[in-house]
């Protein structure tokens, strides 16, 4: 059993379970890992005692992590340990995969190692940890850490996007079809170099966007998750008051009043955060991405990003960028 269907309301939630069950090998065997090719960005880690990641390959929003919330952009990938509670307001366009797991399946020693989401350091310091463990151990940490503005999001290089979505694909495959005697260990092996894969990332990333404010006025919420979810499109003040039924001086008056910025410069900031994510960490056409980040002019978006960080993108990429070999 991968996972289930369940109905709340008009909203349809995929339930992620601890395992997946053998069926024509090992029947009755349990393997402390799930995958899900078009599962949410959410999950309760009070119902799942194990650690998730979820690819997300295209879309922009919001999701929410306890009392805070961040955006969220593809092509990225999301790392969330066992005590994270994480849900996605439903407005928002994600199209994501999720594979979950518990410790144990790399090492039957971290489920007792690391309980309730502790840090690898605490880990490291408070207990006895043979040396085959402090690999193990090293791999989950972009699950772990959450300092500095990190909060489980590394952004991918469309390549690397790919190569990951091939072994979650792999992953996938040998968990439903169970092809053969070795799909456990097959599986164990690709979720490892999944792993590894993402610790080079997460140890070479530099950046993430900002928290967004959550000590909001409710007529003001609506607003800021349309500019997380929309901001790759034509946005002007005018459709705004026309969607959310408020003149233009009090929307930009309540905006300013709750995010200090107005309401076009915030969602520049968006954008240029956007921007700054992915020329320090994709090596993307810089036309690809002013188009993704919604500038249709490239002198507009050159004026905007050298005002943002004072150079302009290929400066800028050349300086920060860790995907270029610096030495060549």
């Amino acid at each position: 059993m991968e996972g289930y269907v369940i109905l709340k309301g008009e909203e349809v939630l995929f339930v992620m379970m601890p395992f997946t069950e053998g069926k024509i090998h090992y029947p009755g065997y349990r393997l402390g890992m799930s995958y899900c090719p078009e599962a949410p960005l959410s999950g309760d880690g009070d119902e799942l005692s194990g650690y998730r990641l979820v690819l997300v390959l295209e879309g922009a929003g919001i999701m929410q992590i306890g009392e805070l919330a961040y955006p969220v952009m593809g092509s990225a990938i999301y790392c969330f340990h066992d005590r994270e509670t994480v849900t996605l307001p439903s407005k928002a366009r994600i199209a994501g995969k999720a594979l979950f797991f518990q410790p144990g399946v790399l090492n039957e020693r971290l489920n007792g190692l690391l309980p309730g989401g502790e840090s690898v350091g605490h880990a490291c310091a408070e207990k006895e940890i043979a040396s085959t463990d402090v690999q193990d151990l090293w791999v989950l940490e972009p699950f772990l850490d959450r300092g500095q503005g990190y909060y489980g999001g590394i952004p991918l290089d469309p390549s690397v996007a790919r190569h990951a979505d091939e072994l979650l694909k792999e992953i996938g495959y040998n968990l439903h079809f169970q092809p053969d005697a070795h799909w456990p260990c097959r599986s164990r092996s690709y979720l490892l170099e999944l792993l590894f894969l993402i610790r080079r990332i997460y140890q070479q990333t530099t950046f993430s966007p900002a928290i967004i404010p959550s000590e909001v006025p409710e007529s003001v919420k609506p607003v800021l998750e349309y500019l997380h979810t929309h901001y790759t499109e034509k946005i002007r003040l005018e459709d705004l008051t026309s969607r959310f039924h408020v003149n233009k001086t009090t929307l930009n008056e309540q905006f300013k009043k709750s995010t200090g910025l107005s309401l076009i410069a915030y969602l520049n900031k968006i954008r240029m955060q956007m921007a700054d994510s992915m020329l320090r960490n994709t090596t993307l056409p810089t036309t690809e991405i002013m188009e993704r980040i919604g500038f249709a002019d490239d002198a507009h978006f050159l004026r905007n990003f050298r005002k943002y960080s004072g150079y302009s993108p290929a400066e800028f990429r050349n300086a920060y960028c860790w995907m270029l070999n610096k030495n060549s």
